[in-house]
This record gives C-alpha cells, sequence and structure tokens, in this order.
C-alpha cells in the first residue's frame, strides 16, 4: 500500500511538472504568435541624440532576438514637455496592442504629483518592464563658465538649457533656484540633452542637468579633459564615481527640507525604464520581462556596454513597480511645499 502510495504521488508531480512545463511553452508561444512578423515601436520621450536615444538603440541591439516571434523594434522619438506628450501618448492615444512600449521620463512620476493639471496621465496604469540602470541628474557647467561650485551658484548667475518645465532638467533646476537660492538662468525649448550639449560648445549655453549616466554614454572625453565640471548631483544616495560631487539633498536645512529634496530626487530609481502602457495584455508583459531579463543578463550585451561607456545596473520590472507606488503615497504638504517653491499652483 505504502509503496503504491509513493508511486501516485511521484506520478502526480510528474504530471505537475509537464504541466507547468506545457503552460510556459504555450505562454511563449502566445507570444511568439503575436510578435512574429511585427514591428514594435519604443517611444522616446525625448529627441534623438541624447541619452536615451543612445540607451534606446542600445537595447535594440539586443532584445529583439530575445522576444519570442523575434519581431522588429525601432526607436522612434516624441520629445515635448520634458516626457509628458510622449506619456500622455501611451495612455491616452497609442496602441496598447503590445506594438508600442516606451523608454518615458524617469520624472513622470514627480511630475505627475506635481502638475496634475497639466499631466494627462496616471503613473499606476502603466508597467514597468525593467530599469537599465539608475540614474542621478548631474548640474555640468562649461569649463570657461564663472561657476565650479554650488555656494557660487548662490552669487552668479549660469545659464542652463532645459527640454520642459515638467522634465526631470526643468524640475531640479527650478528646486535649486526656489529652494536653494541659486541663480540658474533656464532657456527651454530644446529636444533633448544631445542640443543642449551643442549649445553649451556653442556658448548658447552655459550649463545643462542631465543623468550622470547619460553624460558618460555621450561627452565621456569632455568629462576626461575637464571640459566640464560637475556642481551638484540629484539623487538618494552619491553615484559611485562621483564621491566628491555633494547631493541636492545634502543642503537640506532641517528635516522637513529633507523629506522636500528626497521627494524631487525620486527619479533616481527609474532612470533608464522600459515601460508598458496601460491596457497591455500581461502574457505578453511578462514576455518582455523574461527577454529584458536576459537581455540584461548576457555577457556579450554587458561587454559591448562597457565598450559605448553605457552603464548598466538592471532592476526588473516587478522590482520596480512598488517604487511608483511609494513616491505617488508622498503626503501632500511635501508635495504642497515643493509646488511652492517651484511657483506651481498645484
Amino acid at each position: 500500500m505504502k509503496r503504491h502510495f509513493v508511486r501516485t504521488a511521484m506520478f502526480a508531480f510528474a504530471l505537475l511538472v509537464l504541466s507547468i512545463a506545457a503552460i510556459g511553452g504555450s505562454a511563449a508561444q502566445s507570444v511568439a504568435n503575436f510578435y512574429k512578423d511585427k514591428q514594435v515601436k519604443v517611444i522616446v520621450g525625448f529627441g534623438s541624440g541624447g541619452g536615451y536615444s543612445k540607451y534606446c538603440f542600445m537595447l535594440l541591439r539586443y532584445l529583439p532576438a530575445q522576444v519570442p516571434g523575434k519581431p522588429t523594434m525601432t526607436c522612434q522619438f516624441m520629445s515635448g514637455g520634458g516626457g509628458v506628450k510622449a506619456a500622455n501618448y501611451m495612455q491616452h492615444a497609442g496602441p496598447r496592442d503590445g506594438s508600442v512600449i516606451g523608454m518615458l521620463s524617469d520624472f513622470m512620476t514627480v511630475a505627475q504629483l506635481l502638475e496634475p493639471k497639466k499631466v494627462k496621465y496616471d503613473t499606476r496604469k502603466f508597467t514597468y518592464i525593467g530599469v537599465m540602470v539608475p540614474a542621478n541628474p548631474v548640474l555640468m557647467a562649461w569649463h570657461t563658465a564663472p561657476v565650479k561650485t554650488l555656494d557660487e551658484l548662490r552669487k552668479n548667475q549660469l545659464v542652463v538649457g532645459i527640454v520642459g518645465k515638467l522634465g526631470m532638467d526643468g524640475i531640479n533646476t527650478s528646486i535649486l533656484n526656489g529652494f536653494l537660492g541659486t541663480r540658474l538662468k533656464q532657456v527651454t525649448g530644446y529636444k533633448g540633452t544631445g542640443p543642449i550639449a551643442i549649445a553649451m560648445e556653442k556658448g548658447e549655453v552655459q550649463a545643462s542637468m542631465s543623468s550622470w549616466v547619460s553624460w558618460k554614454s555621450r561627452s565621456m572625453p569632455w568629462i576626461q579633459s575637464g571640459m566640464i565640471v560637475p556642481i551638484v548631483q540629484v539623487g538618494l544616495k552619491k553615484a559611485s564615481d562621483l564621491p566628491n560631487v555633494p547631493l541636492m539633498r545634502d543642503f537640506a536645512r532641517n528635516a522637513d527640507d529633507r523629506k522636500l529634496l528626497e521627494f524631487i530626487s525620486g527619479g533616481g530609481p527609474f532612470g533608464r525604464s522600459v515601460i508598458a502602457p496601460p491596457g497591455m495584455p500581461k502574457y505578453l508583459i511578462d514576455g518582455l520581462r523574461t527577454a529584458f531579463d536576459k537581455v540584461m543578463a548576457d555577457p556579450t550585451f554587458r561587454a559591448d556596454a562597457k565598450k559605448r561607456n553605457i552603464e548598466i545596473d538592471p532592476t526588473p520590472g516587478a522590482e520596480i513597480q512598488p517604487v511608483v507606488e511609494k513616491l505617488l503615497s508622498t503626503p501632500p504638504d511635501i508635495v504642497k511645499r515643493a509646488q511652492e517653491a517651484l511657483g506651481m499652483k498645484g
């Protein structure tokens, strides 16, 4: 009897394993059926030539081969409002069937809280496929500018090019002015950080706020030669290779100020993210997450990225999703103080 029970249990376990394998194979086949001969657009919320575009092109050198069905994937640039235009499009106008995903602003959740009347998307309704790398924004000044430190920035004006008021650069430079007393003069209208870098070289502007990982991917010769000088970084902890550049939140005058500056610094963990639009089928999201994780773990991909000065430090999509909820639960009084410091009506 005992032997019969063991055989029965083993048979049941074998059936369970086969069933799980069959379900997994069926799901992969369903993803393959959808993506076979498909063209997938990756909506980038900024113009070409900047850090987002470099990360998009880097990812798409490897991701299509890992997605069942091996679709064709292309980067499509949609600049406007510091990434707000692209996020609005993906929620309200773009396809939700899996043929469109996005690389949207790392500050989209912060922007949603700061300007709820202007932002038309809800970050809760998006699903993160994965994060390629977290990113600390860094204010960089051209070497001939009269500012090399944050203290000097309180005394001297620095002309900074920005992509949009609700973008990472617009929010951070505004909070530096409104809350820490710096003298940054914003020049808006640029379609990406790439054009701003050209404007710096031409002398049209003196500074730019961009993610440290983006600076390294596109401007390493400038960094190594001292053509650009880091003034301050924004994040919850310092970038490992910028130990001597202060964090904006280090200048908090009290505990309440620190909470506010930590809220403004909340975009760092999202870095260079790949995001699915609201309503996209879960089985396709699961398929893309698996493919994304495989790319991030691929030694060839890692070596190729390193050769191109593109930093990779991935976070799985399921792990970043709770960070959205935590950021959106920021107490209203902190958001209100930030709005007041930025001159926003809320």
